[in-house]
């Protein structure tokens, strides 16, 4: 198996059809690696997974899918195919993070731009009650600010501890001075 997880961390696609086929591979086995080829940005071999089967729902031990790791990582291609194939683009992990917030959180703004296209809910919010908006600016992406803000995010939600994006972000700039 860690000769398999390494084919599918480094994206080797004709080494992972050979393990699977000399393994005996189940397709019900192949969700795992299927979140590794996300995680890593691997298309091909995402697409590979697919069609034989894999689950485009697999959940690893903190509930994160294959299109949570590919929006959190910033791999568009790969999110645009998940997508395309029917991926949940509201699945939660197991704190309530979507792929649009970490998405948002890590800056990918091309990544939020597709999301939010295909309907993403701009208005989710993670346990802590943590908008994409509230992310983008506390981490200070301001691009992703601006065209959140443009795609109508709620500048005025609040997150549970009663911060709108603009608090966070003023708290933000004083912690860093």
């Amino acid at each position: 198996m860690i000769s398999l997880t390494k084919a599918y961390e480094e994206g080797n696609l004709e080494r992972i059809k050979s393990l699977i086929e000399s393994c005996n591979y189940k397709v019900e086995s192949l969700g795992l690696p299927l979140i590794f080829a996300s995680q890593n940005g691997h298309l091909e071999v995402v697409n590979y997974l697919i069609y034989i089967g894999a689950n485009k729902e697999a959940k690893d031990y903190y509930r994160w899918t294959p299109l949570i790791w590919a929006s959190i990582k910033g791999h568009l291609e790969v999110v645009k195919y998940l997508i395309s194939v029917g991926a949940d683009k509201e699945s939660k992990n197991y704190n309530g993070y979507t792929p649009l917030i970490w998405a948002s959180e890590e800056g990918h703004l091309e990544v939020v731009k597709y999301l939010i296209s295909v309907g993403a809910d701009k208005g989710s919010k993670n346990d802590g009650g943590w908008a994409p908006l509230i992310w983008a600016s506390i981490k200070g992406h301001l691009e992703v600010v601006k065209y959140l803000i443009s795609a109508g995010a709620d500048k005025k939600a609040k997150n549970n501890n009663g911060m709108t994006a603009l608090d966070v972000a003023k708290s933000s700039v004083k912690n860093t001075y």
